[in-house]
């Protein structure tokens, strides 16, 4: 995946490190990743690890911290390389439009429900989940919600470029990641965690910003309901003129605020009638 975001300029002089340019949360997000896999990787202490990552049996034991340190772990160095290249190249916009704060509560969201929807269709009780895919998911999701239309350009194999919408990417990924959780359940990789956390991603943004995509289809519905013709039987009957003439003589002498509730309605429906 390649993309070429916007990042400020830095004083003549200065040659930043790759990380300088981020945001905080995404700079933090990938030392403390890039951190845990070198630590577990160069000592490989193997009861820790097993404390750390995610499972059924370790939830029944009481280990509430797992689904949070999980997505902190990770299985080895493609699976760590993929997800910090893509919040190293979309987290930095996502989180500017954000704010750090929202982010971060967004990020570890999407971990959270993607490790819940592991844990609900986990193949075995000792079988372990680790990751940040499910957040990283979140992560996508959310920058397609909130720009939808931006072009990515993927390579295939590293080879072939392909350039999709955001939207288009998010929604097709979706797609594989739903089929593949249904055939191939034990497959070891956390399908339902991926469109947990998509999810999650997908719902704080609508949920944050105003007329976002669940507003615009609620709107769109009820709007779409109300300028079906309606069936004679449904329809209420029309207002009789002089009940109409009647409120507006009484809006005339004691202004609109004096109508009743009912008054109102029947005003309401007069000026879709006549």
């Amino acid at each position: 995946m390649s993309y070429r975001p916007y990042y400020p300029q830095h004083p003549a002089g200065r040659a930043p490190g790759f990380l300088a340019q981020l945001p905080p949360v995404c700079a933090t997000l990938i030392k403390i990743n890039g951190g845990a896999f070198l630590f577990f990787w160069l000592l490989r202490p193997a009861a820790l690890y097993g404390l750390l990552a995610l499972s059924v049996d370790g939830m029944r034991h009481g280990y509430l911290w797992q689904p949070v340190t999980y997505m902190f772990l990770h299985g080895g160095f493609m699976h760590l390389l993929f997800n910090m290249f893509t919040l190293y190249f979309l987290g930095p916009e996502t989180e500017r439009a954000m704010g750090s704060k929202h982010f971060l509560a967004m990020y570890l969201l999407s971990g959270l429900l993607g490790g819940v929807g592991w844990l609900w269709l986990s193949p075995h009780p000792s079988a372990l989940c680790v990751g940040a895919s499910g957040a990283i998911f979140g992560v996508l999701a959310a920058f397609a919600t909130l720009y939808p239309r931006r072009r990515l350009t993927l390579l295939i194999f590293f080879i072939f470029p392909v350039t999709l919408q955001a939207w288009q990417l998010v929604a097709g990924l979706a797609f594989i990641e739903f089929v593949l959780a249904n055939n191939d359940p034990a497959s070891g990789i956390a399908h339902t965690a991926h469109l947990a956390g998509a999810f999650a991603g997908f719902l704080y943004i609508d949920q944050l910003f105003e007329n976002t995509t669940l507003r615009r289809l609620w709107a769109r519905a009820r709007d779409y309901v109300a300028q079906r013709p309606q069936s004679p039987r449904s329809a209420p009957p029309p207002p009789d003129q002089a009940e109409v003439d009647r409120i507006l003589d009484k809006i005339s002498a004691q202004g609109i605020q004096s109508l009743t509730k009912a008054e109102r309605q029947t005003l309401h429906r007069a000026s879709r009638t006549f």
